[in-house]
Formats: C-alpha cells, sequence, structure tokens
C-alpha cells in the first residue's frame, strides 16, 4: 500500500546520539505521491542546513516548500536551504506571510536574500491547494490579522493535520478540516503554541482532541514540553508522542 513518510528536520528537540541541532524553528518533510514538500525553514539557516545535511537531504531533491505563517521559526532558515539548491524552488505561503529584508527588527516576512536572487518562486495561498494526490495545503486561517495555513494528507485512516503553531485555535483548524474533507483529523502532528502557565489552554485541547476521537498525536515544536505533559495529565502517559528532529512516521495512504 502507498505511504507517506514525515520526518522532523528542524524542531527544538532532536534526537539523542545524533549530531542534529536542537533549535527553536520547525521544517517538516512530508514525501508523498513521489514528491517531497517541506513545511516550514526553521530560524536559522546554518541549523537548517546542517541538519538536512545529516539527514541526507538534498535541497534540489525538494519539490515545494510550504510556510505556514510569517513568524521568523518558521521561515529564517531560507537562505542555508537556497545555499545548496541550484533550482529555482515553488514557496507556497499566506499573503500576509511575505516582507521585506531584515531591519533591525528582524525580517518583516519571507523575503529573498539577494545572493539567491531569481530562486525562488512566490505563491500566495488564498484557498485550497492541492499539491500532490494525497497532499493539501489550506487556506489562511485568522486569528486577530495573523494567518497561518495547515498542511494536510488525505490517508486511508482519514485526514492528518500538519499544524506550524495552531494560532487561529484548535477547533477553527479542526472545522476547516472537516468542512473540506467530511471528517475531523485523525492525526495531530506539529505545534499547538501552548507556552510555559497555560495549563488552561493545554487542558481545552487535551479534551477537545479526546472528544473528536484524534488518537494519533505526534507534538513539539510550540507546544512545549509543560504543554505536552499537561495535556498527558487528560490523555494519558502513552496519549502523545514526542515528535523530535530526526524521528519519522509512516502512514497508509487511501
Amino acid at each position: 500500500m502507498e505511504k507517506v513518510k514525515i520526518t522532523v528536520v528542524y524542531d527544538e528537540g532532536a534526537l539523542p546520539n545524533t549530531n542534529l541541532i536542537g533549535a527553536i524553528g520547525m521544517s517538516i518533510l512530508v514525501e508523498a505521491d513521489g514528491r517531497r514538500t517541506l513545511f516550514g525553514l526553521g530560524h536559522r539557516p546554518r541549523y537548517l542546513e546542517h541538519n538536512l545535511s545529516s539527514l541526507d537531504i538534498e535541497p534540489d531533491s525538494i519539490d515545494q516548500i510550504v510556510v505556514s505563517h510569517r513568524h521568523i521559526d518558521h521561515f529564517g532558515g531560507l537562505a542555508g536551504f537556497l545555499k545548496g539548491r541550484e533550482r529555482p524552488i515553488d514557496i507556497y505561503a499566506p499573503a500576509g506571510a511575505w516582507g521585506g529584508k531584515k531591519t533591525v527588527f528582524g525580517p518583516t516576512g519571507i523575503f529573498e536574500p539577494e545572493e539567491f536572487t531569481g530562486k525562488t518562486v512566490r505563491h500566495d495561498i488564498t484557498d485550497w491547494v492541492q499539491l500532490s494526490d494525497h497532499v493539501f495545503v489550506s487556506p489562511p486561517l485568522t486569528d486577530n490579522g495573523s494567518e497561518e495555513s495547515f498542511l494536510v494528507i488525505s490517508s486511508s485512516s482519514g485526514p492528518l493535520l500538519i499544524s506550524g503553531c495552531c494560532h487561529p485555535g484548535l477547533d477553527h483548524v479542526f472545522e476547516a478540516v472537516k468542512a473540506k474533507f467530511g471528517r475531523y483529523p485523525t492525526a495531530l502532528i506539529g505545534g499547538l503554541h501552548i507556552l510555559k502557565k497555560q495549563d488552561k489552554l493545554a487542558d481545552l485541547y487535551a479534551q477537545y482532541l479526546k472528544d473528536v476521537d484524534c488518537r494519533r498525536l505526534y507534538l513539539n515544536h510550540c507546544t512545549g514540553v509543560n504543554g505536552i505533559n499537561r495535556m498527558r495529565v487528560t490523555l494519558g502517559l502513552k496519549g502523545i508522542n514526542d515528535f523530535y528532529a530526526g524521528q519519522s512516521i509512516e502512514f497508509n495512504l487511501v
């Protein structure tokens, strides 16, 4: 049966006894339908470049990049990716995620470094985008003016949701997926933006996931160690899987 393979390239955590770097940011490789999609680029270019090399992932083997939103820990590693690439790369992102050159306060959004002019092809996400037979990008969902898109994979067990930070709120995102695919996600991968001292949000999300029967949880990035441990109070120690740089999971496709 055809499968999708999902590998963490960049995260705050990294597998022990490897040379992978753990640092603030997210990058996840999705391999499905004979294509490779990189979801996020992490924060620091040299860390992304290092982890790609350590995992034997050639930048030229990537077919497209999806950036969920304009926070630098999801696009800051672009120069590190482009450094090892010969061909231009398609980048899908909400229009609000694009910006200008770095300022004293940091970059205002995704921008193409001058030394790599012509190596990126911009695609603004305005509606559902189908990247391949089983891989989709959601339209930007909003939260107080901030836009965020999500990756959804149509699998034999239902939609698989890959989240950057889930700023719009978990229920909002799940309802959008259900409206498109006819059911709630059966697996959730990525970040939920549960910061320290947000036990109430962690409890709310854990109970919601339990109520909608989303049982395959592989959380990382901004969910945080505290957030994951708090959610385990409701979901059990084995109810959430850690998902660090260097780890992979596979699902059967439809």
